[in-house]
């Protein structure tokens, strides 16, 4: 007996629904209950299509998500055996040998190691390839660097500059002022002491300036600041032309063939992420493809690619991370430490999206926790068992996903420790290649279950659809009901009805206490103003922060907070429908999920509306606004007692933001317009307007 492929069964039943739907259509008269079936068999029509392309995807990539410094890189490069052997040099007292180390291919460390997102795939050779910052983006990363150097001794820890350790690397690289180190003795012990030569070069220009002046004897403050202010000048017009912007064009380089092909992979691409080269950019992304010989063993080419994304800071919300999270072609791993697991920024980051109750995020969503040592034999009440510690720790974390109201496949929750078996010399070669083989089956089941979960919905389809099509008319009693519904549903189209007004007041408010809060250096407020609302190093986007401000991070704020009571008592009207009425059992739960769809898109399209609101209130984004040139002029500027820089800048973001129309007017107009368009939809389904 021949199987029937989910390719001919989804091709057939869209051929049978599309001449049903022909059937109705060619009716003279479309009355309630042809409306209800016509829309019904559309939307499972539609649907078909989608479940079509989801299967049809050939192989997934795999998204690391996690904040800084909790080991995404290490875990990455171990499960996909991006780690050899390589000799490196270990000095124990006054002697230093050669020695061979199982080491990572890719850079890692405490945190702020890797400079930008890393896509890696499998290839048939090696090479690296940037996409690259442009000059003039680096060129502002550089001034910023200057700054940093220039406020280096300032006595008060808030005016300092700060700038990521990562950032800091490359900068120096490419304008050639690397800290060197050198060994000192203080009381007959070793210690090391740092040489920071762009300190020096600037100092030393400070100390010319100053020569220039007449000899005084106490060079008062306002004229150490003018004088520092000139040497900045100079400074940042010396490390510019060092940098040599304009000459760092290229962007790829292959293996040469000339070397052990994994020390080519660590030492290049170490290379490129710290800007050592002086033909490359900064990069914004680097792509490594690596070769099957590198790669043997390794299950990296059973996926399109892996993504070590740039690590979550203050803000885990971010429009960089959106496209994954939503790309239906991704397993979006939400990387935890054990102890903490789930994290704080990673419970807001899946809190946000797996409030969208129709795009079934949660299929795709895995919790990735990262052991460290024994943690799992030190958890309470497992008497030391590794497995029984996982266990409950897999517990505590569904317990918390449930009481945050989060849906998440307890199957989905992982957990891989890279090093576990570095630590003890019982264990070989095989148990550690068991270890990443379990991991990438359990990533496996993901997409398996998914897939079934995708097959039952088929089924499903096609058992509605016959129902439909062998059911019998709806009763006058059945189209009272709905007549009763769709009055009902009408007299919720109106928002302001449901939702007050004042209530869209708060919003500026909430934006602007949250760019106070999450942005909180003053020099990362400057580094945005300068760059018009952008800041492109640290993923930041303060009109997609306010989009996801309007909507509300979770159920409880904002948007999503004041529509929570309409969308419910939508719902109830749709659900006592089904109870009531047998023959509608088999329409109204399609429409109740359509429901669910149409009120995610409904806050989707309010946020974006505020989104591009905020980038036109805030136009032009150049040095010809007087907006952003007050901002950027805030920095430095002499201010009087008690006044501070951060409540001066909020102050005239908030004032920008609520002149003309007020963004707060904006959202109560969107939010109005945008829910009336999603209560038409549901009386469109009815036959209705």
């Amino acid at each position: 007996m021949l199987t029937i492929t989910w390719q001919e069964e989804i091709a057939s039943l869209k051929q049978d629904l599309k001449k049903e739907i022909k059937k109705i259509s060619g009716n003279s008269e479309i009355n309630i209950p042809n409306h209800i079936c016509l829309n019904n068999l559309k939307s499972k029509l539609e649907r078909l299509d989608e479940i079509e392309r989801i299967l049809s995807i050939e192989k997934y990539k795999i998204a690391f998500i996690g904040t800084i410094g909790q080991g995404k890189t290490t875990a990455i490069c171990h499960l996909f055996n991006l780690i050899s052997d390589l000799k490196v040099s270990k000095t124990s007292g006054s002697k230093t040998e050669d020695v061979s180390e199982t080491k990572e291919l890719l850079s890692t460390g405490a945190g702020r190691t890797t400079i930008c997102e890393v896509i890696i795939k499998a290839s048939e050779k090696t090479y690296i390839e940037i996409e690259p910052y442009t000059v003039d983006e680096m060129e502002n990363i550089i001034i910023e660097f200057c700054e940093y150097i220039a406020n280096k001794d300032n006595p008060q820890p808030d005016q300092r500059v700060i700038i990521s350790k990562e950032i800091e690397r490359a900068i120096r690289n490419i304008i050639g002022m690397k800290l060197r180190y050198k060994t000192i003795y203080v009381d007959k012990k070793k210690k090391s002491e740092t040489i920071d030569p762009a300190k020096e070069e600037f100092d030393k220009l400070v100390l010319d300036e100053s020569e220039k002046l007449e000899p005084v004897e106490d060079l008062d403050k306002l004229r150490l600041d003018e004088l520092k202010k000139v040497a900045l000048n100079k400074f940042q017009k010396l490390t510019l032309n060092n940098a040599s912007l304009e000459s760092r064009t290229t962007n790829r380089i292959e293996f040469d063939n000339q070397k052990n092909e994994q020390q080519w992979i660590k030492n290049t691409f170490a290379a490129i992420n710290t800007a050592e080269f002086q033909e490359f950019a900064i990069p914004r992304k680097i792509y490594l493809y690596v070769s099957h010989d590198v790669l043997s063993g390794s299950n990296l080419s059973q996926f399109d690619s892996v993504i070590d994304t740039k690590g979550l800071d203050e803000n885990p919300i971010r429009k960089d991370l959106q496209k994954y999270i939503e790309n239906q072609d991704t397993i979006c791993l939400f990387v935890t430490p054990f102890a903490a697991a789930p994290e704080a920024n990673i419970s807001k980051l899946i809190g946000y999206h797996l409030t969208s109750k129709s795009k079934d995020f949660h299929h795709r969503f895995v919790t990735l926790v990262l052991p460290h040592k024994d943690e799992p034999e030190k958890v309470n009440e497992c008497d030391g068992d590794y497995d029984r510690g996982i266990q409950i720790k897999t517990d505590e974390i569904q317990d918390t996903f449930q009481k945050l109201n989060l849906d998440f496949f307890l199957e989905n929750i992982l957990f891989y420790d890279a090093l576990r078996y570095y630590r003890d010399d019982i264990y070989s070669e095989e148990d550690i290649q068991a270890d990443k083989n379990e991991f990438i089956e359990a990533i496996a089941g993901v997409v398996e279950r998914r897939k079934n979960i995708l097959l039952e919905e088929i089924k499903d389809i096609k058992e509605s659809f016959t129902r439909i099509k062998n059911g019998d008319a709806l009763t006058i009693s059945e189209i009272k009901a709905i007549e009763n519904a769709i009055q009902k549903i009408k007299d919720l189209r109106y928002l302001n009805k449901r939702v007050p007004g004042f209530v869209y007041k708060d919003f500026i408010d909430k934006y602007v206490e949250y760019y106070r809060t999450v942005y909180r250096a003053w020099n990362t407020k400057h580094a945005i103003h300068r760059n018009f609302g952008y800041y492109e190093p640290r993923n930041i986007d303060i009109y997609y922060d306010m989009r996801v401000i309007a909507e509300g991070r979770n159920e409880d704020e904002m948007l999503k907070k004041f529509t929570k009571e309409a969308k419910q008592e939508l719902e109830n009207i749709l659900n006592e429908l089904t109870s009531a009425n047998e023959s509608l059992k088999t329409f109204i739960p399609e429409l109740v999920v359509q429901f669910n769809s149409f009120y995610d898109n409904f806050i989707s399209e309010v946020g974006v509306e505020i989104q591009y609101e905020a980038i036109r209130k805030l136009s032009p984004q150049s040095e010809d606004s007087d907006f952003w040139i007050a901002l950027i002029n805030e920095k430095g500027r002499e201010r009087p007692q008690g006044e501070k820089y951060v409540d001066n800048v909020c102050q005239t973001l908030k004032h920008e933001l609520e002149t003309e129309q007020s963004l707060n007017t904006f959202l109560e107009i969107k939010a109005g317009q945008y829910w009336a368009e999603l209560v038409t939809k549901i009386l469109s389904f009815f036959g209705e307007k």
